[in-house]
């Protein structure tokens, strides 16, 4: 006995309220997570609060151990680390082959008590006590103690 072939159906596709639906979602999505990307200000507020406090910690070790004195100098929202007060000998960064100076990224500040300090050879602070404050969301600070030049947040 033959078979009988059914006949061809047309093709099926997403009906018109699938669509909308879908196309909805999407859009509910898009509102609430693609400004989270785009708002990265907070995130990079932290990283450079993290990268100016471990560089002046580096500075810190550094003139202890080479008994030498190193300036931190602070110039706008750029931070740099010198051998000298001109900063004509900079200190190397020790992950790249350059000088370590930090600049903020758009929206970040970089201020601090003492536009310019030194760290002698025992690791004392020159002038005392220094401040670093990294504007963002939130404000983030660090301090710089006077006698031992131990760096905290």
């Amino acid at each position: 006995m033959p078979t009988q072939v059914d006949p061809p159906r047309p093709e099926r596709g997403f009906t018109l309220v699938e669509m909308i639906v879908v196309i909805l979602l999407l859009a509910i999505l898009a509102v609430v997570v693609l400004p989270r990307f785009s708002a990265t200000r907070d995130f990079d507020a932290l990283a450079f609060h993290d990268r100016v406090l471990a560089a002046v910690r580096y500075a810190h070790k550094v003139a202890i151990a080479q008994n030498t004195t190193v300036y931190v100098l602070t110039a706008g929202d750029t931070l740099s680390l010198c051998f000298d007060a001109g900063c004509a000998s900079a200190v190397g960064d020790p992950s790249a082959d350059q000088a370590l100076s930090l600049t903020a990224p758009g929206g970040v500040t970089l201020a601090s008590t003492a536009a310019s300090f030194s760290f002698d050879g025992l690791g004392r602070p020159s002038g005392g006590a220094v401040t670093f404050t990294v504007g963002g969301t939130p404000t983030r600070t660090f301090t710089v103690e006077a006698e031992t030049g131990y760096v905290h947040p």
